[in-house]
């Protein structure tokens, strides 16, 4: 049963930026994931060419809380802000262990424990702290208006689903229908697996991986955080 839920992505995501997602049906309209902060006036643009006004919006759902997926939910004045408890922890504490530290390198382990294994140049790793440090703001998440979907019922017809690797929490909504629909977040950055996107590498790379493959597997129309939406070909199937 679909309950009548309809998923039309207003801004596809790029190699740095993530898809944000307009949700509509009878429990009223969602946005799945944000954007960054810079990308406001574009998300704005995007909703009013499909007649719906930031007011409108009922209900926001962040798949995980890096900057690029959750950084307009302030931009919706009365929508409930849906998103994981122990994500909100996770990453709160890695975000402020981060900004505390002068060597972003020796304390990120901590958080991302196979960071090592990426063997990225000290530059890098402090360049991206530096990027977090000046993007991250806790007003633009909308804090106060927080629901755990530990413990809060999305409406019905959208089911949550537990998909971690690229953080340890991450999650993505599945829409029930006759082809079934997939807001993967960054469970699946994009149809190709290789595709060039600048986001954070995985918590655990075997668990992305497997998570990955699972959700391709099931088949369906899947909405990735990092490009066009698309539809898995059955396995044994050559690419065009």
């Amino acid at each position: 049963m679909s309950h009548g839920w309809k998923a039309e992505p207003v801004l596809e995501g790029t190699g740095w930026s993530s898809t944000c997602t307009l949700l509509t049906g009878p429990g009223g309209r969602g946005i799945v994931d944000t954007g960054l902060s810079i990308q406001e006036g574009a998300l704005v643009r995007a909703l009013r060419a499909k007649g719906v006004a930031p007011s409108d919006v009922d209900f926001v759902i962040n798949t995980h809380l890096h900057l690029d997926h959750c950084s307009n939910n302030c931009i919706f004045p009365r929508a409930a802000i849906f998103l994981s408890e122990a994500e909100w922890r996770w990453t709160d504490a890695f975000y402020a262990t981060i900004f505390a530290s002068k060597t972003p390198e020796q304390v990120a382990p901590e958080f991302y424990p196979e960071l090592a294994s990426h063997n990225l140049p000290l530059k890098t790793i402090r360049n991206v702290a530096r990027m977090v440090k000046l993007f991250w703001n806790r007003a633009r998440v909308a804090e106060n208006r927080f629901h755990w979907i530990e413990t809060s019922a999305l409406p019905a017809g959208l089911e949550v689903l537990k998909t971690p690797g690229h953080t340890p929490h991450h999650i993505s909504i599945r829409i029930a229908s006759p082809v079934p629909v997939l807001i993967a977040g960054d469970a699946v950055l994009a149809e190709d697996a290789n595709a060039k996107i600048r986001t954070m590498i995985p918590f655990s790379g075997a668990q992305f991986r497997a998570v990955r493959q699972s959700l391709l597997e099931q088949g369906g129309l899947i909405i990735p955080g990092h490009g066009p939406a698309f539809e898995p070909k059955p396995i044994g199937v050559p690419s065009a």
